[in-house]
Protein backbone atom coordinates (compact mmCIF):
# COMPACT_ATOMS: atom_id res chain seq x y z
CA UNK A 1 0.00 0.00 0.00
CA UNK A 2 1.05 3.40 -0.87
CA UNK A 3 1.49 5.84 2.34
CA UNK A 4 1.52 8.45 -0.32
CA UNK A 5 -1.95 7.53 -1.90
CA UNK A 6 -3.97 4.98 -0.14
CA UNK A 7 -4.45 5.03 3.95
CA UNK A 8 -6.66 2.89 5.96
CA UNK A 9 -8.03 2.94 9.51
CA UNK A 10 -9.78 -0.07 11.13
CA UNK A 11 -12.12 0.79 14.48
CA UNK A 12 -12.81 -3.00 14.42
CA UNK A 13 -10.57 -6.28 14.86
CA UNK A 14 -10.96 -8.80 12.43
CA UNK A 15 -14.54 -10.48 12.46
CA UNK A 16 -14.37 -13.93 13.87
CA UNK A 17 -16.58 -15.53 10.75
CA UNK A 18 -17.52 -13.79 7.45
CA UNK A 19 -19.88 -11.10 7.69
CA UNK A 20 -21.49 -8.97 5.18
CA UNK A 21 -21.08 -5.33 5.28
CA UNK A 22 -22.52 -2.11 4.17
CA UNK A 23 -20.02 0.00 2.40
CA UNK A 24 -20.48 3.35 1.66
CA UNK A 25 -19.12 6.52 -0.23
CA UNK A 26 -18.41 9.43 1.86
CA UNK A 27 -19.04 12.81 -0.15
CA UNK A 28 -22.54 12.65 -1.31
CA UNK A 29 -23.47 9.97 0.82
CA UNK A 30 -22.73 9.86 4.19
CA UNK A 31 -21.52 13.70 4.01
CA UNK A 32 -22.50 16.74 2.24
CA UNK A 33 -20.77 17.05 -0.94
CA UNK A 34 -18.70 20.38 -0.71
CA UNK A 35 -16.27 20.22 -3.60
CA UNK A 36 -12.87 18.81 -2.41
CA UNK A 37 -14.01 19.71 1.15
CA UNK A 38 -10.91 20.21 3.93
CA UNK A 39 -12.48 22.55 6.47
CA UNK A 40 -13.89 20.11 8.94
CA UNK A 41 -16.44 23.33 9.83
CA UNK A 42 -18.10 22.58 6.17
CA UNK A 43 -18.99 19.19 7.29
CA UNK A 44 -22.92 18.29 7.43
CA UNK A 45 -24.33 15.18 7.43
CA UNK A 46 -26.20 13.75 4.27
CA UNK A 47 -30.02 13.08 5.28
CA UNK A 48 -30.52 9.96 6.64
CA UNK A 49 -26.80 8.65 6.89
CA UNK A 50 -26.57 8.70 10.86
CA UNK A 51 -30.05 6.48 11.09
CA UNK A 52 -28.67 4.05 8.69
CA UNK A 53 -25.28 3.39 10.13
CA UNK A 54 -26.91 3.36 13.48
CA UNK A 55 -29.67 0.64 11.76
CA UNK A 56 -27.02 -1.27 9.96
CA UNK A 57 -24.70 -1.46 12.75
CA UNK A 58 -27.82 -2.73 14.89
CA UNK A 59 -28.15 -5.80 12.90
CA UNK A 60 -24.44 -6.44 13.64
CA UNK A 61 -23.02 -5.69 10.47
CA UNK A 62 -19.91 -3.43 9.54
CA UNK A 63 -19.98 0.11 8.02
CA UNK A 64 -16.83 0.55 5.75
CA UNK A 65 -16.35 4.03 3.97
CA UNK A 66 -14.73 4.09 0.85
CA UNK A 67 -13.43 7.32 -1.04
CA UNK A 68 -11.78 8.84 -3.66
CA UNK A 69 -9.94 11.85 -2.71
CA UNK A 70 -8.34 13.41 -5.53
CA UNK A 71 -7.95 16.86 -4.12
CA UNK A 72 -4.81 15.32 -2.35
CA UNK A 73 -3.12 14.17 -5.86
CA UNK A 74 -4.48 17.72 -7.18
CA UNK A 75 -2.54 19.61 -4.14
CA UNK A 76 -5.51 20.97 -2.95
CA UNK A 77 -5.13 19.71 0.58
CA UNK A 78 -3.30 17.16 2.35
CA UNK A 79 -4.00 13.82 4.13
CA UNK A 80 -4.20 16.00 7.75
CA UNK A 81 -7.21 17.93 6.16
CA UNK A 82 -8.95 14.69 5.11
CA UNK A 83 -8.46 13.29 8.69
CA UNK A 84 -9.73 16.38 10.26
CA UNK A 85 -12.86 15.97 8.28
CA UNK A 86 -13.42 12.15 8.73
CA UNK A 87 -13.20 13.43 12.60
CA UNK A 88 -15.67 15.35 12.45
CA UNK A 89 -17.85 13.30 10.88
CA UNK A 90 -17.42 10.53 13.11
CA UNK A 91 -18.16 13.35 15.88
CA UNK A 92 -21.44 13.78 14.06
CA UNK A 93 -22.48 10.07 13.66
CA UNK A 94 -21.70 9.68 17.24
CA UNK A 95 -20.99 6.43 18.79
CA UNK A 96 -24.49 5.04 18.22
CA UNK A 97 -23.49 4.94 14.26
CA UNK A 98 -20.12 3.47 14.37
CA UNK A 99 -17.79 3.01 11.59
CA UNK A 100 -15.98 -0.18 11.17
CA UNK A 101 -13.26 1.38 8.91
CA UNK A 102 -12.20 3.86 6.11
CA UNK A 103 -10.40 3.39 3.14
CA UNK A 104 -9.35 6.09 1.20
CA UNK A 105 -6.80 6.83 -1.45
CA UNK A 106 -5.59 10.08 -2.78
CA UNK A 107 -5.40 9.23 -6.18
CA UNK A 108 -5.84 11.31 -9.34
CA UNK A 109 -8.10 10.40 -12.76
CA UNK A 110 -4.35 9.65 -14.35
CA UNK A 111 -3.87 6.48 -11.00
CA UNK A 112 -3.35 2.92 -12.77
CA UNK A 113 -6.09 0.66 -12.97
CA UNK A 114 -4.75 -1.16 -10.10
CA UNK A 115 -4.81 1.47 -7.66
CA UNK A 116 -7.45 1.82 -4.74
CA UNK A 117 -9.22 5.16 -6.59
CA UNK A 118 -12.47 4.09 -7.81
CA UNK A 119 -13.91 2.29 -9.61
CA UNK A 120 -11.39 -0.21 -8.55
CA UNK A 121 -13.12 -2.72 -6.42
CA UNK A 122 -9.08 -2.63 -4.59
CA UNK A 123 -10.72 -0.66 -1.38
CA UNK A 124 -13.21 -3.21 -1.34
CA UNK A 125 -11.06 -6.38 -1.48
CA UNK A 126 -8.57 -4.93 1.28
CA UNK A 127 -11.63 -4.02 3.86
CA UNK A 128 -12.48 -7.84 2.93
CA UNK A 129 -9.54 -9.10 3.47
CA UNK A 130 -8.81 -7.03 6.79
CA UNK A 131 -12.33 -7.68 8.58
CA UNK A 132 -12.91 -11.03 6.96
CA UNK A 133 -16.21 -9.87 4.98
CA UNK A 134 -18.48 -12.05 3.21
CA UNK A 135 -18.48 -10.09 -0.48
CA UNK A 136 -21.25 -11.55 -1.75
CA UNK A 137 -23.48 -11.05 0.37
CA UNK A 138 -22.27 -7.67 0.97
CA UNK A 139 -24.06 -4.10 -0.17
CA UNK A 140 -22.94 -0.76 -1.14
CA UNK A 141 -24.55 3.07 -1.51
CA UNK A 142 -23.03 5.49 -4.19
CA UNK A 143 -23.93 8.58 -5.46
CA UNK A 144 -21.86 7.96 -8.49
CA UNK A 145 -21.24 5.34 -11.48
CA UNK A 146 -17.52 4.56 -10.38
CA UNK A 147 -18.43 3.81 -6.56
CA UNK A 148 -21.18 1.18 -8.25
CA UNK A 149 -18.85 0.07 -10.77
CA UNK A 150 -16.25 -0.95 -7.97
CA UNK A 151 -18.56 -2.93 -5.79
CA UNK A 152 -19.96 -4.60 -9.31
CA UNK A 153 -16.21 -5.38 -9.63
CA UNK A 154 -15.61 -6.69 -6.07
CA UNK A 155 -18.68 -8.78 -6.31
CA UNK A 156 -20.87 -7.04 -3.81
CA UNK A 157 -25.02 -9.05 -3.84
CA UNK A 158 -26.28 -5.26 -4.47
CA UNK A 159 -25.50 -1.62 -5.47
CA UNK A 160 -28.07 0.93 -4.69
CA UNK A 161 -27.32 4.62 -6.12
CA UNK A 162 -28.82 7.57 -4.06
CA UNK A 163 -29.48 10.89 -5.09
CA UNK A 164 -27.97 12.69 -3.02
CA UNK A 165 -24.51 14.79 -4.04
CA UNK A 166 -23.48 13.90 -7.10
CA UNK A 167 -26.81 11.32 -7.82
CA UNK A 168 -28.94 13.48 -9.95
CA UNK A 169 -26.39 14.29 -12.37
CA UNK A 170 -25.00 10.61 -12.66
CA UNK A 171 -28.71 8.72 -12.30
CA UNK A 172 -28.31 8.83 -16.19
CA UNK A 173 -25.48 7.37 -16.76
CA UNK A 174 -25.93 4.74 -13.71
CA UNK A 175 -29.07 3.44 -15.58
CA UNK A 176 -27.20 3.29 -18.88
CA UNK A 177 -24.16 1.00 -17.21
CA UNK A 178 -26.82 -1.29 -16.10
CA UNK A 179 -28.73 -1.83 -19.43
CA UNK A 180 -25.74 -2.18 -21.37
CA UNK A 181 -25.02 -5.01 -18.87
CA UNK A 182 -28.48 -6.60 -19.28
CA UNK A 183 -27.74 -6.57 -22.87
CA UNK A 184 -24.30 -8.06 -22.94
CA UNK A 185 -26.18 -10.82 -20.81
CA UNK A 186 -23.60 -9.66 -17.73
CA UNK A 187 -26.70 -9.49 -15.23
CA UNK A 188 -26.88 -13.14 -13.83
CA UNK A 189 -23.40 -12.55 -12.14
CA UNK A 190 -23.99 -9.00 -11.67
CA UNK A 191 -24.81 -6.93 -8.62
CA UNK A 192 -28.52 -5.92 -8.31
CA UNK A 193 -29.53 -2.58 -8.83
CA UNK A 194 -31.80 -0.49 -6.30
CA UNK A 195 -31.87 3.36 -7.00
CA UNK A 196 -32.72 5.02 -3.39
CA UNK A 197 -33.86 9.01 -3.38
CA UNK A 198 -32.53 9.63 -0.23
CA UNK A 199 -30.65 7.04 2.16
CA UNK A 200 -33.92 7.20 4.44
CA UNK A 201 -35.64 4.60 1.67
CA UNK A 202 -32.95 2.21 2.41
CA UNK A 203 -34.72 -1.23 2.84
CA UNK A 204 -33.69 -2.31 6.20
CA UNK A 205 -34.87 -5.63 5.85
CA UNK A 206 -32.52 -7.18 3.92
CA UNK A 207 -30.42 -6.85 6.71
CA UNK A 208 -32.60 -8.57 8.81
CA UNK A 209 -32.48 -11.58 6.53
CA UNK A 210 -29.19 -11.92 5.97
CA UNK A 211 -29.48 -10.77 2.83
CA UNK A 212 -28.21 -14.32 1.60
CA UNK A 213 -26.48 -14.41 -1.63
CA UNK A 214 -28.18 -14.86 -5.22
Amino acid sequence: MSEINERRRLFISPLTKQTPALFLDRDGVVIEDCHHINDPDQVQLCRGARQLIASVHSYGWPVVLITNQSGIARGFFGWQHVDRVNQRMQELLGPQAPLAAIYANGHGPDAPAWSWRKPSPQMLLEAATSLNLDLPRSLLIGDRLSDLQAGAAAGVAMVFHVLSGHGPSARASVLQWHQKRREAGETDDAPALQLLDTLEAFPLPLLQQGHPAP
